[in-house]
């Protein structure tokens, strides 16, 4: 299949074959992509080739669904837009978690300008991440569902990406708007899933998230987030791991690979994080 192609079976997934190529659109197509879509590290864990070519991202997270990470879910996005006549930019971005660090950019999103106006497009940032696209003006709060998001600016050429936590905003990652390639993303992608101190090479992450509920695991613990309450339950058994994974985060595991990932990540003291 060309782009074009992918393009229209991804709209058809999603269920967005007829909708009018507008600003609803992209919130919609957001919302949709967190919600059926897994975040995850799983191919980092089991050492898996990770390319970043179109047919074969197409095929990990739409056709198997076995979800994926930033460089995986923006680069298909950013693609499949891109091809349906959409504004598009790359973005590249340092995740802080507010914090003043100097870290590398291992965070990839895209920027959609559409009537005029610039949008920070994200379907990769796991359980933290947006629902929508977030308009990019500066210290506005934007409610999305029982979160609030903002865009402030850290300098003249840095803008922070916030999340209201605890009556404060927390700044998840930092961006700037140079103009980054492809190549950047490869040694981004590189360092993030072969760095042996990555996160994502140290850690079981594994996100699903809805307007009403977020699903998360993390290592050895399952969190299940609505707006009124978050539940944490200790992952204790292969089996209970092997359950979640495919029926809370809409994946198609062998419980081999589960038994694998609960021994080496999810059981106590299997190893230092």
């Amino acid at each position: 299949m060309n782009n074009v192609q992918i393009a229209q079976q991804y709209l058809t997934e999603l269920g967005l074959t007829h909708r009018v190529l507008d600003l609803e659109f992209l919130n919609q197509l957001q919302r949709k992509h967190i919600a059926q879509y897994s975040f995850n590290s799983i191919s980092v864990l089991l050492n898996q080739p990770m390319p970043l070519d179109i047919p074969h991202l197409f095929n990990k997270l739409i056709t198997k669904q076995s979800g994926g990470y930033c460089f995986e879910h923006n680069k298909l996005v950013y693609t499949i837009l891109q091809s349906l006549g959409f504004d598009v930019k790359l973005l590249l971005a340092k995740v802080v978690y507010n914090r003043d660090i100097d870290v590398p950019r291992t965070h990839r999103a895209t920027l959609v300008t559409y009537e005029g106006a610039d949008y920070l497009l994200d379907v990769g940032f796991g359980p933290q991440g947006a629902f929508y696209p977030l308009k990019l003006v500066l210290d506005t709060p934007q409610q999305q569902g029982s979160e609030i998001f903002q865009i402030s600016l850290k300098n003249e050429t840095t803008y922070h990406f916030q999340v209201l936590k605890n009556g404060a905003f927390f700044t998840l990652y930092t961006f700037d708007l140079y103009n980054y390639t492809e190549s950047d993303c490869d040694l981004s992608h590189f360092y993030s899933h072969k760095y042996p101190e990555a996160a994502f090479v140290k850690n079981l992450v594994v996100s699903r998230k809805t307007l009403d509920t977020t699903h998360s695991l993390r290592n050895g613990q399952y969190h299940h987030i609505t707006a009124k309450h978050t539940e944490i339950t200790t992952i204790t058994c292969e089996k209970q791991l092997h359950q979640l994974l495919n029926q809370q985060f809409n994946l198609n595991l062998d419980f081999a690979i589960s038994t694998y990932l609960f021994r080496k990540f999810a059981l106590p003291g299997s190893q230092i994080r």
